[in-house]
Order: structure tokens, then sequence, then C-alpha cells
């Protein structure tokens, strides 16, 4: 199994957002859900490429995005209509008041990294976020294992211009801002 750390998948989205940066500043102006077509049809599969897995191309049980390394097959060799695991489970939240209940839906996925993508201002409105994530993680976390097994990274962008993008790694005892390489 490839297992994607937070940082292989940061990496893999900075690069991917400069590469369509003009297509995402386009983007960024559709309606809700042309933009998260957008995100799914275009950003992860382009993501999944840089980490070397698939995206499927439309939602997986719920989840907006979820890439994946190998699909399943049945009886007859035939490919089926799901993964043998989710690699990195995303889900992404327009709204930042609706994110907390993303980042619930999170942990009931079995994945080695799930990413939730929301939009904050920089500041007490990005920190009482990501408390309210740590919250829910915390209390999920029944074989305390999150920090280790099954990693979490937020992705913050700026509302409505979308000009700078911070990531936040789940550590032992909470969210970690990660710097640049």
């Amino acid at each position: 199994m490839n297992k994607v750390t937070p940082r292989d998948f940061r990496n893999a989205f900075v690069t991917v957002m400069q590469s369509e940066h003009d297509s995402f500043r386009t983007a960024v102006g559709f309606e809700t859900k042309s933009y998260n077509f957008f995100m799914r049809t275009t950003i992860y599969p382009r993501v999944a490429r840089q980490l070397g897995l698939l995206s499927w191309n439309k939602e997986y049980y719920t989840l907006d995005g979820m890439l994946y390394e190998e699909r399943g097959v049945d009886d007859t060799g035939k490919y089926a209509t799901y993964a043998n695991w989710i690699s990195v489970a995303i889900e992404h939240e327009n709204d930042s008041s609706r994110a907390p209940e993303k980042m619930n839906k999170l942990q009931s996925f079995n994945a080695p990294l799930k990413v939730l993508i929301t939009y904050a201002a920089p500041g007490l409105a990005s920190e009482t976020l990501l408390r309210k994530y740590e919250s829910l993680i915390k209390a999920s976390d029944v074989f305390n294992d999150v920090a280790t097994l099954r990693q979490q990274l937020v992705i913050l962008g700026t509302p409505k211009t979308v000009l700078k993008w911070r990531f936040y790694a789940y550590e032992n005892d909470g969210f970690v801002l990660m710097l640049p390489n």
C-alpha cells in the first residue's frame, strides 16, 4: 500500500494548484456545485497522479473525493464499483461553519490519510476551527492511532480570494502548522 503522509499530500496539492492557477481562479467564482465538480474532476485527479494514485471520479460513499491505489474486481475479473481500500479520504466544504460536520464524517473512514479542505481567515477564525476539529478527532480516536496510522490534514484557504493555503497536520496533541520545505 502506498501510504501518503500529510507532507506528501501538501506537496502534491501545492504543485497542482500552482499549475492550475488560472483555471482555479476561474473556478473559485463558480457556484458551489460547479466548484466542487471542478475540484473532483480536475484537482483531485492531478493530485492523485502526483502521488502515484488514482482518483474516484464521483462521490465515494458520500466522500467528496477519494484517492486509491487499486480497484476491486468481481469473480469474473471485471472491475467492481469499489476500490480495495481508500488511500486518501477527502472532504471539501466551502462554508467553514459546516466543516466540523465534515471532519466528523471523515472519522468514520478507515484511511491512512484524511484531508479536510475548507476556507477560514487566518487568526482567530482558523484557530477556533482547528480546536473544534481536535475535539472531534480526540473523541473518535478509540484506538489512539490518529496521529500515527490514520493521519489528518486540514487545508485552509483564504475565504473568497483563496490567495494563500495553510496546511495543518494532526500530531499527538493537536494540529500543527506545516512549514514550507
